[in-house]
């Protein structure tokens, strides 16, 4: 499920908070060409119990290129290189790779591109009474029933996103930084010798 959410969850990285106003919002989008942190997600139950803590890194060169690299429990790297997105599951030696603009034109993952118009237009945007941001998509069928995004200092912070199927992923960010200078061959991926690739789409 988190594989078909990261590109809304990288786009969720690049929100100011919504206090300052829709025109900063609206420039902050414009503005935010870049991000790189450290990220730590934690799966729950239905109950709380904590099913899986992951931990890894993430890049992100907007409009379409990001890379989240896993490295704990499992190595996993997923890349978007502008035009294919790929999906390396180190331990299996698998590859999965499918056309950028299929994930980017299908649900949320068409807000990548940044569009604040699209944002609006997919999603119920509600403040809290704490000041983190609710997200409830318009759609029934994507794969989450909301996202809630927690910020501090002006950046994210904490993104919980609710499955709605007994199931819910907490997003931890830090060391976020912005408008930084990200060598361009992070967003490279070559799949490496003797693993199996994956690509129904490309097939034809």
């Amino acid at each position: 499920m988190l594989k078909r959410l990261m590109p809304i969850l990288l786009l969720l990285l690049a929100l100011p908070v919504f206090g300052q106003g829709e025109a900063a919002l609206q420039e902050y989008f414009r503005s935010v060409e870049s991000l790189h942190g450290r990220f730590v997600q934690t799966t729950y139950s239905d109950s709380g119990e904590v099913l899986e803590i992951s931990r890894g890194t993430l890049w992100l060169q907007r409009p379409d290129r990001f890379r989240w690299s896993y490295s704990e429990p499992f190595a996993q790297e997923i890349v978007a290189d502008g035009r294919k997105l790929w999906v390396y599951d180190v331990d299996l030696e698998q590859v999965t790779v499918r056309p950028l603009d299929e994930v980017l034109g299908v649900g949320p993952a068409l807000l990548l591109s940044g569009d604040y118009a699209a944002l609006e237009q997919n999603f119920t945007i509600e403040v809290q009474a704490d000041g983190s941001l609710l997200l409830l998509p318009r759609r029934q069928d994507w794969d989450f029933q909301s996202i809630l995004l927690r910020l501090e200092g002006g950046v994210p912070h904490i993104i919980d996103v609710d499955t709605g199927l007994g199931q819910s992923t907490r997003l931890e960010l830090s060391e976020l930084q912005r408008n930084i200078a990200i060598d361009p061959q992070r967003f490279v991926f070559t799949p490496p010798p003797g693993v199996d690739v994956i690509a129904p789409s490309l097939e034809n």
